[in-house]
This record gives structure tokens, sequence and C-alpha cells, in this order.
């Protein structure tokens, strides 16, 4: 019964919005979704108005185009009449392989999805934007085909949007990714280099090499490769600080590992780095400030409370609290 009446109210729902949407169709707006590197959507994205205190939609999405251009209409009878928002719509954006956004739909305005992972965001390549559409083309096809992990797929369409514009430091970059992901890693290092030199500026593929030369164990490349990127104070990067922290904490560079540290905690805006707090909390043991390292050990556990390491952060949390 609960399903046939979920059933029901949403066809009645639906038939609502489609008339509303008929009777308002001389209001609509338009804005456009755009991928961050310049690349063709792969599909149509989702995306759901939000409810206004009423439970009532606040705007209806009368069209998405396959260029990512997006037709709608605002209810105007959910909320207050205000000319300066007339044109607003509150929605969430969903598209497989970028991340979720809550954003405000505006007439003329453009959304720009980031990709899931390493960040692209202020520090998207020139050399993307200046792409070739074919090159572009064949990208967007390899970012699909890395999304749905289809390694051997991205990487020919990699290596094809590459033979097309050689100083594509964005497909050189993900083509390293794929390679990573093939066990490939000494022809994943030569890729993130040729992704450097094609533009020194783009900092995704020195996070790329930095986390490689960890894994290997090559501390010292990891400091050199991550203190040009370090210096261009990026923003959107707090892997980057995490990795070179890390770095500098294998050294035993403390103070330059803390600030890093600290520094991957303040632009980590969505908690993607929790142990960045572990490791300012070890750090913080060792230079005796109590407090501070039990308010970063809670904190990692606040953001990571299934870490595998959750039991033995308790511990210090509870042998600290002892003294």
């Amino acid at each position: 019964m609960r399903t046939f009446a979920a059933l029901r109210t949403g066809i009645f729902l639906t038939a609502a919005a489609l008339a509303f949407a008929v009777q308002a169709s001389a209001q609509s707006y338009h804005a456009t979704i755009a991928t961050e590197d310049g690349t063709p959507l792969p599909t149509s994205p989702q995306v759901i108005p939000s409810l206004s205190e009423r439970l009532v939609q606040e705007c209806v999405i009368l069209n998405i185009f396959g260029n990512g251009s997006v037709q709608y209409v605002v209810n105007w009878r959910s909320r207050p009449y205000d000319p300066s928002t007339a044109d607003a719509c509150d929605v969430t954006i969903r598209l497989k392989g970028y991340r979720a956004m809550q954003v405000t739909l505006r007439n003329d305005s453009t959304v720009v999805l980031k990709r899931i992972g390493l960040h692209e965001g202020s520090t998207v390549s020139v050399t993307a934007l200046n792409a070739p559409e074919p090159a572009k083309k064949a990208y967007g096809k390899g970012v699909a085909a890395m999304t749905d992990e289809k390694w051997s797929s991205a990487q020919k369409n990699f290596e094809k949007a590459l033979a097309i514009d050689p100083d594509y430091a964005a497909a050189w970059s993900d083509l390293g990714q794929v390679l990573v992901e093939q066990s490939k890693p000494t022809e994943a290092r030569a890729a993130w280099e040729k992704a450097v030199q094609a533009d020194p500026k783009y900092i995704k593929p020195y996070v790329q090499l930095t986390r490689l030369a960890l894994a290997e164990k090559r501390t010292q490349d990891a400091i050199t490769i991550g203190s040009r990127a370090v210096a261009m104070n990026p923003l959107e990067f707090p892997e980057l600080y995490f990795y070179y922290a890390v770095a500098n904490f294998d050294l035993k560079h403390y103070d330059v590992a803390e600030a890093n540290a600290r520094r991957a905690i303040d632009v980590d805006s969505d908690h993607e780095i929790p142990r960045a707090h572990l490791l300012l909390a070890t750090l913080l043991v060792a230079k005796g400030d109590r407090a501070g390292a039990m308010e970063h050990f809670k904190k990692y556990l606040e953001i990571s409370p299934k870490a595998p390491d959750a039991k033995q952060v308790q511990r210090a949390i509870t042998e600290l609290e002892a003294k």
C-alpha cells in the first residue's frame, strides 16, 4: 500500500510540475553547466530543485540540453516575490565522476563541476582551455572511461588526445593516473613529468609526483617536487600540503611538517584529508602540547570514526587525558 501511495504521490507531483511549467513557460530562464577542464559533459546531469519551507519546489527544470544548457522556470508561489532574485533557483547537481554541488542557478550563469579526486579547481591548465576540440573530445571520453574504471579504454583516449595536442597537460596527468591503476608507476611518472613540462603552473601533476615519490620511499624527491608546488600556494589542494608535511616529518623537519599539516587542514574545507589531523596531533605530542594533540586526535576520529587505527588513536587520547 505504501508503494502504491508513494507512486500515486509521485505521479501527482510530476503532473503538477508539468502543469506549472506549461503555465510559466514564458518566464523561463537559462543557465549553463560546464566541466572544469572544458570537456563536453559525458552524460546529462541530474538537476534537482530544492524545496521551500512549505515543501514546494522552488523551480521546475524544463530541459537539460547536451551542451549543458539548462532551461528552468521559477515557482514564484513558493516564496515572496523579490525582483533581485526572480531568476534564482536553488538546486543540487549530480553527475557521475563529479562532485555533487548545491548551487543557485541564475539567468545566464555558468556552474562549473569539479571532478572527484585530485582537484582541478583554480589551477586548471591553460593547455586544457586552448586544446583543439578533437583533443578535448578524446580527453572527455578518457575521463568518462576512467570514471567507470575502464583503464585500457581511458589510456587509449588520453593517448589519442595527446597525439592531437602533445602539450595537453591535463591529458598527461590523467594518463599517468590510469597507468598507475595498471601497475605501471615508471610510465606514470614519465607522464606526470610531461604534464609539468607542458604547464609548469598546473598543480595536479606535482601532487601526483609527490605522492608517488612517498610511496616509493624517495622522500627527498617528494620534498623537491612538493616544494615547487607549495611555493605557488594553491588553495584547492590540501593533499599537496599533507604529502609535503609527511615527507618533511620523515626527514625530521618537524617545524616545516607542522606548518604544512596546519595548512592542509586550513584549506581542507570538505575534510577529505583527515590524516592531516593525525599527523599534526603526533607532532604536537612530540612538542608536549597535550591539549592541542588531543584536539586533533579527536577531530580525526570525528571525521573518520571507522578508521583502521581508530582504537589506537582512542588509546592515545586516553593516555593523554590520564597525564
